[in-house]
Protein backbone atom coordinates (compact mmCIF):
# COMPACT_ATOMS: atom_id res chain seq x y z
CA UNK A 1 0.00 0.00 0.00
CA UNK A 2 1.10 3.23 -0.42
CA UNK A 3 0.12 6.62 1.56
CA UNK A 4 0.15 9.13 -1.60
CA UNK A 5 -2.33 12.21 -1.09
CA UNK A 6 -4.03 10.48 2.35
CA UNK A 7 -4.88 11.51 5.85
CA UNK A 8 -4.80 9.80 9.36
CA UNK A 9 -5.27 10.44 12.96
CA UNK A 10 -2.48 10.83 15.64
CA UNK A 11 -3.82 8.92 18.64
CA UNK A 12 -1.35 6.41 20.81
CA UNK A 13 -2.38 3.07 21.60
CA UNK A 14 -3.07 3.64 25.50
CA UNK A 15 -5.14 6.98 24.86
CA UNK A 16 -8.26 4.79 23.80
CA UNK A 17 -11.02 4.33 25.78
CA UNK A 18 -11.51 0.67 27.46
CA UNK A 19 -12.01 -0.83 30.45
CA UNK A 20 -8.37 -1.59 31.52
CA UNK A 21 -7.40 2.03 32.40
CA UNK A 22 -5.32 2.08 29.59
CA UNK A 23 -5.79 1.36 25.38
CA UNK A 24 -5.19 -1.90 24.45
CA UNK A 25 -4.92 -3.99 21.17
CA UNK A 26 -8.27 -5.50 21.74
CA UNK A 27 -11.69 -4.35 20.46
CA UNK A 28 -11.67 -0.99 20.73
CA UNK A 29 -8.73 -0.37 18.70
CA UNK A 30 -10.50 -2.31 15.86
CA UNK A 31 -13.39 -0.23 16.53
CA UNK A 32 -11.16 2.98 16.03
CA UNK A 33 -9.77 1.32 12.83
CA UNK A 34 -13.57 1.10 11.73
CA UNK A 35 -13.85 4.80 12.64
CA UNK A 36 -10.78 5.41 10.60
CA UNK A 37 -11.97 3.61 7.32
CA UNK A 38 -15.71 5.42 7.77
CA UNK A 39 -14.14 8.96 8.33
CA UNK A 40 -12.03 8.76 5.35
CA UNK A 41 -8.69 8.21 7.29
CA UNK A 42 -6.34 5.98 5.81
CA UNK A 43 -3.27 6.27 8.48
CA UNK A 44 -3.33 5.33 12.37
CA UNK A 45 -0.07 7.00 13.99
CA UNK A 46 0.43 5.46 16.97
CA UNK A 47 3.66 6.50 18.17
CA UNK A 48 5.82 3.82 19.57
CA UNK A 49 4.57 0.46 21.19
CA UNK A 50 7.68 -1.12 22.52
CA UNK A 51 8.38 -1.61 26.00
CA UNK A 52 8.24 1.47 28.30
CA UNK A 53 10.37 1.83 31.13
CA UNK A 54 9.87 3.66 34.78
CA UNK A 55 8.97 6.65 33.38
CA UNK A 56 6.05 5.15 31.05
CA UNK A 57 7.23 7.83 28.14
CA UNK A 58 7.28 5.79 24.46
CA UNK A 59 10.61 7.45 23.96
CA UNK A 60 12.55 5.66 26.74
CA UNK A 61 12.12 2.03 26.60
CA UNK A 62 13.07 -0.74 28.10
CA UNK A 63 13.72 -2.29 24.54
CA UNK A 64 13.90 -0.87 21.12
CA UNK A 65 12.30 -4.06 20.19
CA UNK A 66 10.06 -5.93 22.75
CA UNK A 67 6.16 -4.73 22.75
CA UNK A 68 4.59 -2.70 25.28
CA UNK A 69 3.06 -5.75 27.84
CA UNK A 70 0.27 -3.06 29.20
CA UNK A 71 -0.78 -3.19 25.49
CA UNK A 72 -2.15 -6.45 25.51
CA UNK A 73 -5.98 -7.12 26.01
CA UNK A 74 -6.84 -9.09 29.42
CA UNK A 75 -9.77 -10.53 27.11
CA UNK A 76 -7.33 -12.38 24.97
CA UNK A 77 -6.39 -14.51 28.16
CA UNK A 78 -9.64 -15.26 29.03
CA UNK A 79 -10.31 -16.63 24.90
CA UNK A 80 -7.79 -18.48 26.11
CA UNK A 81 -8.68 -20.16 28.81
CA UNK A 82 -5.99 -19.07 30.76
CA UNK A 83 -7.62 -16.70 33.27
CA UNK A 84 -11.08 -16.99 34.59
CA UNK A 85 -14.20 -14.51 34.42
CA UNK A 86 -13.76 -13.57 37.72
CA UNK A 87 -9.74 -12.71 37.21
CA UNK A 88 -10.92 -10.89 34.43
CA UNK A 89 -13.38 -8.53 36.51
CA UNK A 90 -10.59 -7.79 38.93
CA UNK A 91 -8.65 -6.30 36.32
CA UNK A 92 -11.38 -4.04 35.35
CA UNK A 93 -12.95 -0.43 36.36
CA UNK A 94 -14.89 1.76 35.23
CA UNK A 95 -13.44 4.67 33.33
CA UNK A 96 -14.40 7.98 34.71
CA UNK A 97 -11.21 10.45 34.27
CA UNK A 98 -9.59 10.93 31.17
CA UNK A 99 -5.83 10.05 32.12
CA UNK A 100 -3.77 7.07 32.64
CA UNK A 101 -2.98 5.66 36.17
CA UNK A 102 -0.06 3.98 34.76
CA UNK A 103 1.32 2.70 38.33
CA UNK A 104 -2.23 0.92 38.58
CA UNK A 105 -2.49 -0.74 35.34
CA UNK A 106 0.88 -1.42 35.38
CA UNK A 107 0.05 -3.75 38.82
CA UNK A 108 -3.05 -5.03 37.92
CA UNK A 109 -1.40 -6.22 34.59
CA UNK A 110 1.75 -8.10 35.36
CA UNK A 111 -0.43 -9.84 38.49
CA UNK A 112 -2.57 -11.33 35.49
CA UNK A 113 0.04 -12.13 33.45
CA UNK A 114 1.80 -13.89 35.88
CA UNK A 115 -1.31 -15.75 36.65
CA UNK A 116 -1.73 -16.76 32.78
CA UNK A 117 1.69 -17.94 32.20
CA UNK A 118 1.21 -20.25 35.47
CA UNK A 119 -1.59 -22.04 33.02
CA UNK A 120 -0.14 -21.67 29.73
CA UNK A 121 1.10 -24.57 27.82
CA UNK A 122 4.77 -24.13 27.75
CA UNK A 123 4.84 -25.76 23.90
CA UNK A 124 2.39 -23.00 22.45
CA UNK A 125 4.78 -20.56 22.51
CA UNK A 126 8.11 -22.38 22.09
CA UNK A 127 8.92 -21.77 18.13
CA UNK A 128 8.48 -17.60 19.08
CA UNK A 129 11.89 -17.03 18.89
CA UNK A 130 12.68 -13.16 17.19
CA UNK A 131 16.31 -12.32 17.12
CA UNK A 132 16.30 -9.82 20.05
CA UNK A 133 14.66 -11.98 22.69
CA UNK A 134 17.50 -13.84 24.43
CA UNK A 135 18.79 -9.99 25.08
CA UNK A 136 15.88 -8.94 26.17
CA UNK A 137 14.75 -11.22 28.68
CA UNK A 138 18.05 -12.19 29.81
CA UNK A 139 18.00 -8.05 31.00
CA UNK A 140 14.58 -8.44 31.85
CA UNK A 141 15.70 -11.61 34.75
CA UNK A 142 18.48 -8.96 35.41
CA UNK A 143 16.31 -6.00 36.79
CA UNK A 144 13.15 -8.13 37.87
CA UNK A 145 12.44 -11.56 39.90
CA UNK A 146 11.14 -13.09 37.09
CA UNK A 147 12.25 -16.14 34.33
CA UNK A 148 13.23 -15.57 31.36
CA UNK A 149 10.66 -18.18 29.86
CA UNK A 150 7.94 -15.59 31.41
CA UNK A 151 9.07 -12.54 29.52
CA UNK A 152 9.17 -14.48 26.50
CA UNK A 153 5.48 -15.44 27.11
CA UNK A 154 4.52 -12.32 27.38
CA UNK A 155 5.89 -11.16 24.22
CA UNK A 156 4.32 -13.86 22.62
CA UNK A 157 1.12 -12.43 23.51
CA UNK A 158 1.98 -9.19 22.40
CA UNK A 159 2.88 -10.68 19.22
CA UNK A 160 -0.38 -12.66 18.74
CA UNK A 161 -2.31 -9.50 19.25
CA UNK A 162 -0.29 -7.17 17.56
CA UNK A 163 -0.68 -9.00 14.49
CA UNK A 164 -4.33 -9.51 14.57
CA UNK A 165 -5.08 -5.56 15.19
CA UNK A 166 -2.13 -4.92 11.90
CA UNK A 167 -4.32 -7.49 10.00
CA UNK A 168 -7.27 -6.49 11.05
CA UNK A 169 -6.46 -2.36 10.15
CA UNK A 170 -4.70 -3.75 6.79
CA UNK A 171 -7.70 -5.67 5.82
CA UNK A 172 -9.84 -2.21 6.54
CA UNK A 173 -6.83 -0.34 3.79
CA UNK A 174 -5.80 1.70 7.03
CA UNK A 175 -1.61 1.85 7.66
CA UNK A 176 0.05 2.03 10.73
CA UNK A 177 2.31 4.65 11.39
CA UNK A 178 4.56 3.42 13.99
CA UNK A 179 7.87 5.58 15.47
CA UNK A 180 11.31 5.31 16.17
CA UNK A 181 13.16 7.43 18.55
CA UNK A 182 16.86 7.97 17.64
CA UNK A 183 18.41 7.25 20.99
CA UNK A 184 17.52 4.18 23.53
CA UNK A 185 17.26 4.77 27.44
CA UNK A 186 20.50 4.20 29.21
CA UNK A 187 18.68 1.46 31.46
CA UNK A 188 17.57 -0.72 28.41
CA UNK A 189 18.12 -3.99 27.18
CA UNK A 190 20.02 -2.10 24.09
CA UNK A 191 22.60 -0.82 26.27
CA UNK A 192 22.79 -3.81 28.34
CA UNK A 193 23.84 -6.23 25.68
CA UNK A 194 25.07 -3.93 23.40
CA UNK A 195 27.44 -1.35 25.68
CA UNK A 196 30.41 -1.02 23.11
CA UNK A 197 28.19 0.78 20.34
CA UNK A 198 27.54 3.31 22.77
CA UNK A 199 29.14 6.26 24.11
CA UNK A 200 27.75 6.84 28.10
CA UNK A 201 30.15 9.67 28.85
CA UNK A 202 27.31 12.38 26.52
CA UNK A 203 23.55 12.28 26.41
CA UNK A 204 21.81 13.35 23.28
CA UNK A 205 19.61 16.14 23.37
CA UNK A 206 18.81 19.43 21.44
CA UNK A 207 20.10 22.88 21.69
CA UNK A 208 17.58 25.67 23.33
CA UNK A 209 14.38 25.99 20.53
CA UNK A 210 10.98 27.26 20.55
CA UNK A 211 9.86 24.22 23.25
CA UNK A 212 12.46 24.95 26.09
CA UNK A 213 14.94 27.76 26.39
CA UNK A 214 17.47 25.60 28.21
CA UNK A 215 17.36 23.03 25.48
CA UNK A 216 16.29 19.43 25.82
CA UNK A 217 18.82 16.68 27.38
CA UNK A 218 17.79 13.62 27.53
CA UNK A 219 19.72 11.34 29.45
CA UNK A 220 20.20 8.80 26.12
CA UNK A 221 23.71 7.77 25.98
CA UNK A 222 24.37 8.79 22.48
CA UNK A 223 25.80 6.08 19.63
CA UNK A 224 29.85 5.44 18.88
CA UNK A 225 28.89 5.84 15.28
CA UNK A 226 32.55 5.22 14.29
CA UNK A 227 32.47 1.31 15.57
CA UNK A 228 29.33 1.23 14.77
CA UNK A 229 30.19 1.69 11.20
CA UNK A 230 32.88 -1.12 11.39
CA UNK A 231 30.37 -4.05 11.29
CA UNK A 232 28.25 -2.29 8.37
CA UNK A 233 25.61 -0.83 11.06
CA UNK A 234 24.67 -4.50 11.87
CA UNK A 235 22.58 -3.37 15.39
CA UNK A 236 20.66 -0.45 13.03
CA UNK A 237 20.38 -3.03 10.62
CA UNK A 238 18.26 -5.16 12.99
CA UNK A 239 16.50 -2.42 14.45
CA UNK A 240 14.87 -1.03 10.92
CA UNK A 241 14.37 -4.70 10.05
CA UNK A 242 12.26 -4.97 13.14
CA UNK A 243 10.61 -1.72 12.71
CA UNK A 244 9.23 -1.71 9.26
CA UNK A 245 8.18 -5.30 9.31
CA UNK A 246 5.81 -4.26 12.65
CA UNK A 247 4.67 -1.02 10.96
CA UNK A 248 3.71 0.38 7.63
CA UNK A 249 5.14 3.29 7.64
CA UNK A 250 7.91 4.38 10.07
CA UNK A 251 8.67 8.34 11.76
CA UNK A 252 12.45 8.39 12.22
CA UNK A 253 12.18 10.53 15.03
CA UNK A 254 14.70 13.73 15.41
CA UNK A 255 16.22 12.73 11.74
CA UNK A 256 18.11 15.64 11.90
CA UNK A 257 20.76 13.73 14.55
CA UNK A 258 22.11 11.74 11.72
CA UNK A 259 23.74 14.48 10.00
CA UNK A 260 25.15 16.13 13.44
CA UNK A 261 23.80 15.37 17.19
CA UNK A 262 23.67 17.63 19.89
CA UNK A 263 26.26 15.96 22.37
CA UNK A 264 25.81 17.38 26.23
CA UNK A 265 28.07 16.21 28.44
CA UNK A 266 26.60 13.80 30.78
CA UNK A 267 27.31 15.63 34.00
CA UNK A 268 25.50 19.07 32.55
CA UNK A 269 22.31 19.61 34.36
CA UNK A 270 20.83 21.09 31.29
CA UNK A 271 21.95 21.29 27.62
CA UNK A 272 23.16 24.53 26.96
CA UNK A 273 27.02 23.38 27.12
CA UNK A 274 26.21 21.05 24.42
CA UNK A 275 27.92 20.91 20.58
CA UNK A 276 27.39 19.38 17.32
CA UNK A 277 28.77 16.49 16.59
CA UNK A 278 29.21 14.59 12.64
CA UNK A 279 26.50 11.67 12.44
CA UNK A 280 26.62 8.55 9.85
CA UNK A 281 24.79 10.50 7.35
CA UNK A 282 23.55 9.28 4.08
CA UNK A 283 25.93 6.62 4.51
CA UNK A 284 23.82 5.11 7.32
CA UNK A 285 20.77 4.80 4.86
CA UNK A 286 22.47 3.47 1.89
CA UNK A 287 23.37 0.69 4.19
CA UNK A 288 19.79 0.04 5.37
CA UNK A 289 18.73 0.36 1.42
CA UNK A 290 20.87 -2.58 0.69
CA UNK A 291 20.11 -4.64 3.04
CA UNK A 292 16.25 -3.62 3.86
CA UNK A 293 14.99 -2.48 0.13
CA UNK A 294 12.73 0.27 -0.12
CA UNK A 295 12.47 2.34 3.50
CA UNK A 296 9.06 3.59 4.22
CA UNK A 297 10.35 6.56 6.78
CA UNK A 298 8.88 9.37 7.57
CA UNK A 299 12.11 12.12 8.36
CA UNK A 300 11.01 14.09 11.73
CA UNK A 301 12.88 17.43 9.79
CA UNK A 302 11.76 19.46 12.80
CA UNK A 303 14.29 21.95 15.04
CA UNK A 304 17.45 23.59 14.08
CA UNK A 305 17.62 22.44 10.15
CA UNK A 306 20.95 23.60 8.36
CA UNK A 307 21.66 22.84 4.87
CA UNK A 308 23.43 20.00 5.50
CA UNK A 309 20.34 18.75 6.97
CA UNK A 310 18.31 19.62 4.06
CA UNK A 311 21.11 17.91 1.79
CA UNK A 312 21.28 14.72 3.92
CA UNK A 313 16.86 15.09 2.98
CA UNK A 314 17.52 15.28 -0.77
CA UNK A 315 19.94 12.59 -0.88
CA UNK A 316 17.65 10.04 1.24
CA UNK A 317 14.30 11.27 -0.84
CA UNK A 318 12.83 10.39 2.70
CA UNK A 319 9.31 12.48 3.22
CA UNK A 320 9.55 15.33 5.52
CA UNK A 321 7.20 16.78 8.14
CA UNK A 322 5.50 20.40 8.50
CA UNK A 323 3.81 21.61 11.67
CA UNK A 324 0.87 23.95 11.18
CA UNK A 325 1.24 25.41 14.91
CA UNK A 326 4.97 26.56 13.92
CA UNK A 327 3.78 28.56 11.09
CA UNK A 328 2.79 31.70 13.04
CA UNK A 329 6.53 32.37 15.02
CA UNK A 330 8.66 33.41 11.46
CA UNK A 331 8.47 29.95 9.92
CA UNK A 332 6.54 30.32 6.89
CA UNK A 333 7.36 26.95 5.44
CA UNK A 334 5.16 25.01 8.04
CA UNK A 335 1.89 27.23 6.38
CA UNK A 336 -0.20 25.28 3.84
CA UNK A 337 0.70 27.51 1.20
CA UNK A 338 4.37 26.81 1.46
CA UNK A 339 3.79 22.64 2.30
CA UNK A 340 5.97 20.23 0.02
CA UNK A 341 3.94 17.71 -1.99
CA UNK A 342 6.97 15.27 -0.33
CA UNK A 343 5.50 16.05 3.14
CA UNK A 344 3.37 14.75 5.96
CA UNK A 345 1.68 18.19 7.47
CA UNK A 346 0.08 18.44 11.05
CA UNK A 347 -2.28 20.51 13.13
CA UNK A 348 0.37 19.89 15.64
CA UNK A 349 2.35 16.74 16.80
CA UNK A 350 2.93 15.00 20.27
CA UNK A 351 4.56 17.60 21.55
CA UNK A 352 2.35 20.56 21.19
CA UNK A 353 -0.53 21.37 22.75
CA UNK A 354 -3.80 20.96 21.16
CA UNK A 355 -4.67 23.88 18.33
CA UNK A 356 -7.61 25.16 20.29
CA UNK A 357 -4.99 25.49 23.31
CA UNK A 358 -2.78 26.98 20.77
CA UNK A 359 -5.13 29.87 19.19
CA UNK A 360 -5.47 30.88 22.95
CA UNK A 361 -2.21 31.27 23.74
CA UNK A 362 -0.85 33.11 20.86
CA UNK A 363 -0.31 36.83 21.26
CA UNK A 364 -3.18 39.39 19.93
CA UNK A 365 -0.85 40.31 16.59
CA UNK A 366 -0.50 36.51 15.53
CA UNK A 367 -3.59 35.57 16.56
CA UNK A 368 -4.78 37.80 14.00
CA UNK A 369 -2.69 36.75 11.24
CA UNK A 370 -3.49 33.32 11.66
CA UNK A 371 -7.34 33.90 11.55
CA UNK A 372 -6.95 36.40 8.71
CA UNK A 373 -4.67 33.59 6.81
CA UNK A 374 -7.55 31.21 7.64
CA UNK A 375 -10.34 33.89 6.45
CA UNK A 376 -11.97 32.91 9.47
CA UNK A 377 -14.10 35.67 11.38
CA UNK A 378 -16.70 33.80 13.66
CA UNK A 379 -16.13 32.90 17.36
CA UNK A 380 -12.44 31.29 17.36
CA UNK A 381 -12.95 30.15 20.89
CA UNK A 382 -15.68 27.49 20.16
CA UNK A 383 -14.01 24.33 21.34
CA UNK A 384 -15.97 20.82 21.21
CA UNK A 385 -15.44 18.41 17.81
CA UNK A 386 -17.99 20.86 15.92
CA UNK A 387 -15.80 23.96 16.50
CA UNK A 388 -15.79 25.55 13.15
CA UNK A 389 -12.41 27.45 13.48
CA UNK A 390 -10.60 23.73 13.87
CA UNK A 391 -12.81 22.62 10.78
CA UNK A 392 -11.57 25.12 8.65
CA UNK A 393 -7.82 24.89 9.81
CA UNK A 394 -8.30 20.90 8.92
CA UNK A 395 -10.04 22.09 5.47
CA UNK A 396 -6.73 23.94 4.93
CA UNK A 397 -4.44 21.07 5.19
CA UNK A 398 -6.78 18.51 3.43
CA UNK A 399 -6.12 20.95 0.28
CA UNK A 400 -2.61 21.23 0.46
CA UNK A 401 -0.43 19.63 -1.92
CA UNK A 402 1.14 17.51 0.85
CA UNK A 403 1.03 13.97 0.28
CA UNK A 404 -0.28 13.27 4.19
CA UNK A 405 -2.79 14.82 6.62
CA UNK A 406 -2.30 13.80 9.96
CA UNK A 407 -4.23 15.30 12.77
CA UNK A 408 -3.89 14.63 17.03
CA UNK A 409 -7.17 12.88 18.32
CA UNK A 410 -7.21 15.86 20.67
CA UNK A 411 -7.86 18.25 17.66
CA UNK A 412 -10.73 16.42 15.68
CA UNK A 413 -12.13 16.50 19.22
CA UNK A 414 -11.89 20.32 19.75
CA UNK A 415 -9.90 19.78 23.06
CA UNK A 416 -7.85 22.16 25.25
CA UNK A 417 -4.57 22.23 26.63
CA UNK A 418 -5.67 20.08 29.67
CA UNK A 419 -5.84 17.06 27.29
CA UNK A 420 -2.07 17.82 26.04
CA UNK A 421 -0.05 14.45 25.52
CA UNK A 422 3.23 15.62 25.93
CA UNK A 423 5.13 18.82 27.09
CA UNK A 424 8.94 18.35 25.94
CA UNK A 425 11.40 18.75 28.80
CA UNK A 426 9.44 17.88 31.15
CA UNK A 427 8.60 15.03 32.89
CA UNK A 428 5.25 15.47 34.89
CA UNK A 429 1.23 14.40 33.24
CA UNK A 430 2.51 13.45 30.21
CA UNK A 431 1.10 10.44 28.21
CA UNK A 432 -1.34 10.29 30.40
CA UNK A 433 -4.17 11.52 28.57
CA UNK A 434 -7.77 8.81 27.41
CA UNK A 435 -10.34 9.73 25.65
CA UNK A 436 -13.73 8.45 27.30
CA UNK A 437 -16.13 6.23 26.02
CA UNK A 438 -18.36 8.33 23.89
CA UNK A 439 -15.76 10.43 22.83
CA UNK A 440 -15.03 9.44 19.01
CA UNK A 441 -19.26 9.24 18.95
CA UNK A 442 -19.12 13.04 19.06
CA UNK A 443 -16.96 13.34 15.70
CA UNK A 444 -18.61 14.47 12.28
CA UNK A 445 -17.59 11.38 10.53
CA UNK A 446 -19.42 12.59 7.14
CA UNK A 447 -17.63 15.92 7.43
CA UNK A 448 -13.87 14.40 7.24
CA UNK A 449 -15.14 11.41 4.98
CA UNK A 450 -16.14 14.67 2.29
CA UNK A 451 -12.90 16.24 3.04
CA UNK A 452 -11.37 13.33 2.30
CA UNK A 453 -13.32 12.84 -0.97
CA UNK A 454 -13.49 16.55 -2.08
CA UNK A 455 -9.59 16.70 -1.59
CA UNK A 456 -8.53 13.15 -3.67
CA UNK A 457 -7.31 12.06 -0.04
CA UNK A 458 -9.91 8.68 0.18
CA UNK A 459 -7.78 5.87 -1.21
CA UNK A 460 -4.52 3.58 -0.02
CA UNK A 461 -3.30 1.82 -2.97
Amino acid sequence: MSYTRSCGVLMPIPTLNGPFGIGVLGIEAMEFVDFLKNSGFSTWQILPVEHTGSCFSPYKCISAFAGEPMLIDPRGLLEMELITQDELNDRMWEMTESYIDYEQVYDKQWKLLRLAYNRVNRKSYEKFNPFWLNDYTNYMVEKFDESADFFKFVQWLFDIQWKELKKYANDAGILLFGDMPIYVAEESADVWSNPEIFDKTASGGCPPDYFNEDGQKWNNPVYDWKLLKKDGYKWWVNRMKAAIERYDIVRLDHFRGFESYWRIPIEDKDAKGGTWEKGPGNELFKVLRKNLGDLPIVAEDLGVITDDVQKLMQQTGFTGMRVLQFGFHGDDYHLPHNFPENAVVYTGTHDNTTLLAWLFELNNTDRERALFYIGFDGDWTVGGADSPIIKAWIRALYMSPAKMVVVPIQDLLGFGSDTRTNTPGTTENNWKFRILPNAISQIDCEFYARLSREFGRSEVK
